[in-house]
């Protein structure tokens, strides 16, 4: 099997459990080798680090599977996939529920996402080293779930930094793509080829549940409201009105359907429009909300985009709060992996700051417990969640 040799830095932080080797950490490449084959890792005296798949057409130029100088086989990713489910079903999960069986790295299966909608499955396929192992794991979810159907939503930009075409399509079963899942009493119609991602924000599940005590009695505003289910939960828990804005059309056409799925319409009332241009607007008419919930598409998809992100999301915190009345709550999210937590609190400071007030940090979340975060991995803890309380100075 081809060596790959990599810097002592790099063998330092893969010894501590990171899964990437980048293409300017390589030392020496010992062999001939294929994008998308399985090689050897290891340190400058040569000792083995661990096995994983190549391509040069990556910055990533290798993810690890394993750190034990194991065959590569379907029968590893058997196990995998088994050891994640297992791990999820121990937690309450429910083989007939709804939820991210495997979350690529932080599962120790780097390129591969699963979600499980109830009886449907939706696949992506992120990395040309996974790409070649797509008709084993496709075998392996048909003989543990027995599945209705298994979609394909690897259209994705970052298959191109892996030399690779977005795809999507029907893998397996029913050609039907749209879904109607149950969450906690609610019900949400769910197209899995034409939404966002693999069509549901599973990651947001866990933190759904708590806002309760946020938005009873209270009235709400859910900006960026996608297919609707912060404002659903909202209304379960018993808030007084709810304006869900959205700015696809498609997104609030099943945002329409999901209130009537769920017999709210006269709770939550959902209107089009672009959430900055929106929320300027409302401004100047004095509109305002006892609690202000935001949960915008990532603004930083690499690190290059970082300093315009922190823009993004201070403006977007700054007009939100604007419009929550004082005492209300801001309810608020990033999941642009490039900015951390602490730098996300430091955004809503100065946002805080711009908007004349305090805010009391009530809750700190990050991602469901379906999304595992390797603490050797930052790379893996991408979701932050905020409550926080406006206070008048």
């Amino acid at each position: 099997m081809v060596q790959v040799v990599v810097s002592r830095k790099c063998a330092e932080r893969l010894l501590a459990g990171h899964l990437w080797v980048f293409n300017n950490e390589i030392k020496a490449i010992e062999g001939n080798y294929s994008n998308g084959d399985i090689v050897h890792v290891a340190d400058g005296k040569k000792r083995f680090i661990g096995n994983g798949y190549i391509n040069d057409n990556s910055k990533i130029i290798i993810r690890l599977l394993s750190f034990r100088d194991e065959e590569i086989n379907k029968g590893l990713f058997r196990k995998r996939i088994a050891d994640a489910l297992s791990y999820r079903l121990s937690l309450g999960w429910q083989m007939d529920g709804s939820f991210r069986v495997v979350f690529s790295e932080g599962d120790l299966i780097p390129g591969l996402i699963v979600d499980k909608y109830e009886n449907a499955l939706c696949i992506q396929i992120l990395t040309l080293g996974m790409e070649r192992w797509k008709e084993d794991v496709v075998d392996i979810l048909k003989e543990i779930f027995n599945p209705e159907t298994i979609v394909e939503r690897s259209d994705v930009d970052v298959r191109k930094k892996e030399g690779l075409q977005p795809r999507k399509g029907v893998l397996y079963g029913d050609e039907n793509s749209k879904v109607v899942i149950a969450l906690d009493g609610l019900k949400f119609e769910i197209d899995l080829l034409e939404g966002h991602k693999t069509g549901f924000y599973l990651d947001q599940q866990e933190n759904r549940k708590i806002i309760g005590p946020y938005v009873k009695g209270k009235k709400v505003l859910d900006c960026f409201a996608y297919t609707g289910a912060f404002a659903m939960y909202s209304a379960k828990y018993g808030a007084k009105e709810i304006m869900a804005l959205e700015d696809s059309g498609k997104a609030l056409e099943m945002l329409q359907q999901n209130i009537q799925l769920n017999g709210l319409e006269n709770i939550i009332r959902a209107e089009k429009g672009d959430a900055f241009d929106w929320l300027r607007e409302q401004y100047k008419k004095s509109e305002r909300f006892d609690c202000v919930m935001l949960d915008p598409p990532a603004f930083a998809k690499d690190r290059e985009a970082a300093a315009g992100a922190w823009q993004g999301y201070k403006d977007i915190n700054l007009l939100g709060l604007k419009l929550l009345n004082d005492n209300g709550y801001l309810i608020t999210s990033s999941c642009s992996q490039n900015i951390s937590p602490m730098t996300f609190l430091n955004i809503l400071n100065d946002a805080a700051q711009d908007a004349g007030c305090m805010l009391q940090l009530i809750e700190n979340r990050s991602q469901a417990k379906d999304h595992p975060i390797l603490i050797s991995m930052p790379e893996t803890h991408y979701l932050k969640f905020v409550v926080a309380r406006k206070v008048a100075k």
